[in-house]
């Protein structure tokens, strides 16, 4: 399956918890990622926990597929998460936020998969919202 999403996408705790669900879609998009060089999933550490501690088997899952690379919370991250969570962002979205912002690497930032897509587009990032499962 080849997906219609952008090359680099970040997953969110919402996204995590239907993947563990066995959402179709996104059982595909992590296929594809591992078969198509340039797809990139990128799976926050704290969206993880949040999504880990609803389906605790859910971090082994991730943790054994390669192309879903987890992001730590280094020093910089923390900060920014912690800006974000003192201006009332739920702390499982504001590491997704980050993670999404433009850097070096993504300068146009990263897509973010959700459940929940205004909570990002309203910070100006792209949000893609989860197709109902199949």
């Amino acid at each position: 399956m080849t997906a219609p999403l952008a090359a680099a996408v970040v997953f969110d705790h919402t996204a995590l918890l239907a993947l563990g669900a066995g959402h179709r879609l996104l059982s595909g998009l992590v296929a594809a990622a591992h078969q198509e060089a340039g797809r990139h999933i990128y799976v926050p550490a704290l969206c993880l926990a949040a999504a880990s501690a609803d389906r605790p088997a859910l971090g082994e899952h991730v943790g054994a597929l390669p192309a879903m690379e987890v992001v730590e919370l280094g020093y910089s991250a923390a900060t920014m998460v912690g800006r974000l969570v003192a201006g009332a962002v739920d702390w499982r979205t504001a590491h997704a936020v980050v993670v999404a912002w433009p850097d070096a690497e993504w300068p146009t930032g990263r897509s973010v998969l959700t459940g929940h897509p205004d909570v990002y587009r309203r910070r100006g990032l792209t949000a893609i919202e989860l197709p109902p499962p199949r």
